[in-house]
């Protein structure tokens, strides 16, 4: 008894830290300056020591749970070990990358090459990545608890309200800033707290997909076990006045926000993830078949009357957009052309920006390219195509994780659901932009797809 009550104090004493630092990560500029993901990054690292005591200290079985883990942890494993050899002096000449012999021909120095161009790049975006692991191994372990990861579901949705209404608010008020500081860029446009819009508007896309199936979980048993229409109505009446009021409110203020941040990308792989999210209710089943085409044409009816309100901005986005595109087409063939050079070994996590000088065509050199603005492009560029196969293999291992929760869980498949289209959203924009090389939004979604892994296995009892 006494375990038991010391496993559930410790539980609040990290659950509550956690979810305070992961859903304020997008506020200080998503998080994207060396100070506060160097901040998030040591909270993070003291959390999951904190978990590991406590977990070490009251015990519990947590065999099922390393078994469940392993693929997941031995791809880790691999891809931190490439990236921390790219980084170390102490291999063959052979190995290190071919730019370093022109460093040293030029710079007539001895120099210890390495795998990497930048080593101090490398080990910072290690950091940044163990951060994101860390918060994947907390959430998972509390996410085990059914109601610790609806209450962890609630608290995003709820974040993603208030994120929106600030940049609605400042918006619509012509602050053009970004908390107290004004705008350098994407001015005009709803960022939020977020300096890129594209970004902004992929964790917009995010909540909306947590507030769409929060609010079918809810709203979905108020609508089953009723004899009479009028039974059903004042049930679901009651639901949405006492549960469902904050992800109805998620509902329309992410999506309002996620149109008026204008960003085509955003906007397009959100619909991909909703599309996602709408063909895995037919497993969850949180509500008729009829109540959920009811749901889906009122959600597509408020898209296209936001689209009203805000079309001619979005319009001449999309023309600008359309104009850049050519722009983003010789930058992708560029990169291309440049993983050959060294294709096994890449030049470093990390380290595109200062890897990429090397091969910028004139038109290139004239813009700052500092992102690849295709996250599988640069990881075959910095890592090499082993390693990136085994860093797609790692969201793959999550994709069928969730599948298998759709297929197999008996309640709160809603959760599968939200993981797989999450990274069905994410997956789809790393095509276009760099959204999970910011941390306050990586953060966020490794909170939702760790509470989804989670509750994508079948209880003990059904397992057995």
């Amino acid at each position: 008894m006494f375990s038991y009550k010391f496993a559930q104090m410790t539980r609040k004493l990290i659950l509550f830290p956690f979810l305070t630092i992961i859903l304020l990560a997008p506020l200080p500029f998503a998080s994207n300056r060396p100070w506060s993901w160097a901040l998030l990054s040591l909270l993070v690292g003291l959390l999951v020591v904190m978990e590991v005591l406590f977990r070490g200290r009251n015990g519990g079985n947590s065999d099922r749970f390393m078994v469940r883990m392993l693929p997941g942890v031995v791809l880790v494993g691999l891809i931190i070990s490439w990236i921390v050899f790219q980084t170390s002096a102490s291999i063959p000449p052979d190995m290190a990358h071919p730019l370093w012999r022109e460093v040293t021909r030029s710079m007539s120095m001895d120099v210890r090459p390495t795998i990497s161009l930048d080593s101090e790049a490398t080990m910072s975006a290690l950091t940044r990545l163990l951060s994101y692991c860390g918060v994947f191994w907390i959430g998972a372990r509390l996410g085990r608890n059914p109601d610790n990861a609806l209450f962890m579901l609630k608290s995003f949705v709820l974040a993603s309200c208030l994120y929106a209404a600030y940049g609605l608010f400042v918006h619509f008020a012509g602050l053009d800033s970004i908390l107290w500081y004004d705008k350098w860029a994407y001015r005009g446009r709803l960022t939020s707290t977020f300096v890129n819009t594209n970004t902004y508007a992929t964790f917009a896309g995010l909540g909306l997909i947590a507030s769409i199936a929060l609010t079918s979980q809810i709203l979905g048993r108020g609508l089953r076990g009723h004899n009479t229409r009028r039974a059903m109505l004042l049930e679901l009446g009651n639901r949405v006045s006492g549960q469902a009021w904050l992800p109805i409110s998620g509902i329309f203020l992410t999506a309002f926000a996620l149109m008026l941040s204008h960003s085509r990308g955003g906007l397009l792989s959100t619909g991909f993830g909703l599309l996602v999210l709408f063909v895995t209710f037919s497993y969850t089943k949180p509500e008729s078949r009829k109540t959920g085409l009811i749901f889906l044409a009122c959600i597509v009816l408020f898209i296209v009357v936001t689209y009203v309100v805000a079309g001619d901005t979005m319009d001449v986005r999309l023309a600008l957009a359309s104009s850049d595109s050519g722009k983003r087409g010789e930058l992708f063939a560029t990169i291309l052309a440049a993983i050959p050079s060294n294709p096994y070994l890449g030049t470093g996590y990390g380290t595109f920006e200062q890897a990429f000088m090397a091969y910028k065509s004139y038109p290139l050199s004239l813009g700052n390219w500092t992102k690849a603005h295709n996250s599988y492009l640069e990881l075959a560029f910095e890592l090499g195509i082993p390693a990136t196969i085994a860093m797609v293999s790692l969201f793959l291992w999550l994709a069928g994780v969730f599948i298998h929760g759709l297929l197999h869980r008996r309640r709160l498949r809603v959760f599968a659901a939200i993981g797989l289209s999450a990274t069905a959203l994410v997956g789809a924009h790393a095509t276009v932009d760099f959204s999970l090389q910011i941390p306050g939004f990586t953060v966020c979604y490794m909170l939702l797809i760790s509470i989804a892994w989670a509750q994508s296995w079948p209880t003990h009892r059904r397992a057995r």
